[in-house]
């Protein structure tokens, strides 16, 4: 009997990923997300909020397996407290999180602590589970990241520091392959990164190589990060998590490579330079309108 899946986070970072993946397996899964028309089409979508109990019970109601995945927000722990409840309540039989390289209740930095805090409610419950935990997304670059390359430099309060970045289609097919038998990963927790770490210097470096763009990195402090934040319109708390991850990478606590990915790939992760290949159109500046004629 086939297992009925429902993602949450859909259409972040992880969860699209998660949700082309499967639909290329065939695998029917229900996706959950604020933005169901960004949904590939034939994906089935429901929309509801984390913190409203009753809905998700009812969402839950006849789902097997529940990829939790969820945003950085204030209310992560809340999130994670209702998500669990509501599954155990409506009868899920499996969890697979998606958590945070790092992530620990007793982290000194607010990113991986309010992850490791989540996680625990999980850990706690009683329910069968898994708990990936990938570093930093190369994707982070298209993204968080995007305006600031198209505009030539990357300001980060990450000094010289080093992070083992990980492509979220990784994690993806990763969590993908999981799904086929969640039942023979009960209880682990599983930390994902890419096969080297590099500084931001040499990442920005590649995606210049590649993308045919003059970038720089430079760093800054925190406090001058935090200047440039102010029209970004980032919750306050949001800057403080970010802030403590930048503090994190300057310090050393995401450079370590770890084997996890490749044993559930079967292959080696991609590199940064194969991520920068298939990306490149992304950073690259539109030619003259002359050049078009």
């Amino acid at each position: 009997m086939e297992l009925q899946i429902m993602v949450t986070g859909a259409t972040g970072t992880i969860g699209s990923e998660l949700v082309r993946v499967l639909a290329r397996q065939s695998v029917d899964a229900v996706a959950v997300s604020r933005s169901l028309e960004r949904l590939p089409s034939g994906v089935r979508g429901m929309q509801f909020p984390l913190e409203n109990r009753y809905l998700l019970e009812q969402a839950l109601r006849n789902v097997d397996v529940l990829v939790f995945i969820q945003p950085l927000c204030d209310n992560m722990l809340e999130q994670a407290r209702n998500v669990v409840a509501a599954a155990r309540a409506s009868g899920v039989q499996f969890i697979l999180k998606m958590s945070g390289f790092g992530a620990s209740s007793v982290s000194k930095y607010l990113y991986q602590r309010i992850q490791g805090e989540a996680d625990e409610v999980l850990l706690d419950s009683g329910l069968r589970h898994a708990i990936l935990r990938p570093n930093i997304f190369m994707q982070c670059f298209l993204k968080m990241h995007h305006e600031a390359l198209m505009q030539g430099i990357l300001y980060l309060p990450q000094g010289e520091g080093r992070t083992s970045f990980v492509d979220a289609r990784d994690v993806a097919e990763a969590a993908a392959n999981i799904l086929r038998d969640p039942w023979g990963y009960n209880r682990k927790i599983i930390n994902l990164t890419g096969a080297r770490a590099l500084s931001n210097a040499e990442a920005v470096s590649l995606i210049a190589h590649y993308s045919k763009r003059r970038l720089a990195y430079v760093p800054v402090t925190e406090e001058a990060w935090l200047r440039l934040m102010q029209k970004s319109g980032e919750a306050e708390w949001v800057k403080q998590a970010l802030l403590s991850l930048h503090r994190a990478t300057r310090e050393g606590a995401v450079a370590e490579v770890v084997p996890g990915l490749p044993k559930l790939l079967g292959r080696d992760p991609r590199s940064f330079e194969a991520f920068s290949e298939d990306m490149k159109q992304e950073w690259m500046l539109p030619l003259p309108q002359e050049n078009l004629l």
